[in-house]
């Protein structure tokens, strides 16, 4: 059964959303806006991810990922659509799956090969988005804008 799997994955879309909507209600350059904080920007972070997670579920699937380059979004919109589709379509992936704890074999950009399960690829994929929205909390913040509560426990008590 891949319940907790895909509970796990619907919080990390719960708070992409809910970033995304934060994001949507400051004022309009603030996603575009220089910050220089480890990224140049809020649309680059989200581009980050992005690209990220189309590598880890190209792994998962035993696919060749694609670039690691960060995804362009010149707005918003750009930016939720991508992150929407993205998502629904890996949604609907571990739906499908039959066994999360499959190991597949993968290659990094320096050619090594690694071993993981799907279980712990899509842990990794939750982990590393909670770090990045952790990083536009901070540029927010930065900026003077107040972040938003995105923690697990917030998602449970939806």
């Amino acid at each position: 059964m891949n319940k907790p799997y895909l509970q796990l994955y619907d919080y990390h879309i719960w708070a992409n959303e809910r970033v995304l909507n934060h994001l949507q209600s400051l004022p309009e350059g603030v996603f575009l806006q220089e910050v220089n904080l480890g990224f140049n920007s809020i649309a680059e972070v989200l581009g980050h991810l992005a690209a990220a997670e189309e590598v880890w579920f190209a792994r998962i699937k035993e696919e060749s990922p694609p670039s690691l380059v960060a995804r362009p979004f010149a707005n918003m919109e750009a930016a939720r659509q991508y992150m929407s589709q993205l998502q629904t379509e890996h949604r609907e992936y571990l739906t499908s799956a039959h066994d999360m704890g499959k190991v597949v074999t993968y290659h990094n950009t320096a050619g090594e090969a690694f071993q993981n399960s799907i279980s712990e690829i899509l842990q990794q994929v939750v982990n590393h988005g909670t770090y990045h929205r952790g990083n536009i909390t901070t540029m927010l913040r930065h900026l003077g804008h107040k972040g938003i509560i995105t923690d697990y426990i917030a998602f449970l008590r939806a």
